[in-house]
């Protein structure tokens, strides 16, 4: 987990925007902005500044950032390159050389190729949206989720996760969050006709990141977060 003390390991990657002033990151060279050797400039997408770091983030330049502009709000996203069972997502509001963490929400990712040919993309996307939905209202009960077990699963060795099912007339899924943000997917069909369901059986498989598929950068003025960051 990132925070202002500990330097991580893992590559990030870091979505920026600075709240107060739309146009001022367009006024600065990307280059300019960065500290860290590792770090280098992705992009630039509708006032948002993409960059990518090995082996650590681009968390102590943003802090000169903010001291260099200390009148001027920033938000930044860090996002870990690597996916695990408990990938996040971690937003980060400076000013005036000072950061605090504001949000972590689940970085979901799943497999679904495998069952992708037989119930078709169509079918699966509006599914996945449908388990999405129920598995986000589950985790909003805590904003700032916990990405360890809790001290009960942990001191009795429990495993626990959410199982949500979506079907229709001839296809069914089950979509199990595992961890924070992993989604273990099971594609169904119909058997007919006796009323039963066949698994589909796993293949090769396509990572899907759900964030990735976003294409939203619109700003949420009631808030201190860029909730609809691309990733």
């Amino acid at each position: 987990m990132i925070n202002n003390e500990v330097k991580m390991a893992n590559d990030y990657n870091t979505g920026l925007v600075c709240k107060s002033n739309r146009q001022l990151l367009q006024k600065i060279d990307p280059r300019d902005i960065i500290k860290n050797p590792n770090s280098e400039f992705i992009s630039c997408k509708k006032g948002v500044y993409y960059f990518s770091t090995c082996s650590g983030t681009m968390h102590e330049s943003i802090v000169a950032l903010s001291m260099t502009y200390p009148n001027e709000v920033f938000i930044a996203k860090y996002r870990d390159d690597d996916i695990h069972y408990d990938s996040v997502i971690q937003t980060f509001k400076y000013k005036s050389g000072k950061s605090i963490l504001t949000k972590i929400k689940p970085d979901y990712w799943y497999c679904i190729s495998h069952i992708e040919k037989t119930i078709g993309k169509q079918t699966i996307r509006r599914f996945m949206k449908v388990a999405l939905k129920h598995i986000k209202k589950i985790d909003a009960i805590n904003d700032t989720p916990n990405t360890k077990n809790n001290g009960l699963e942990r001191r009795h060795k429990i495993k626990s996760s959410v199982t949500i099912n979506v079907e229709n007339d001839d296809f069914k899924i089950e979509a199990t969050k595992i961890g924070s943000s992993y989604i273990e997917v099971l594609g169904y069909v119909k058997e007919v006709p006796a009323p039963r369901w066949q698994l589909i059986e796993k293949e090769k498989t396509r990572i899907v990141r759900v964030n990735y598929e976003m294409d939203k950068c619109s700003i949420d003025s009631k808030t201190e977060e860029y909730d609809d960051l691309p990733f």
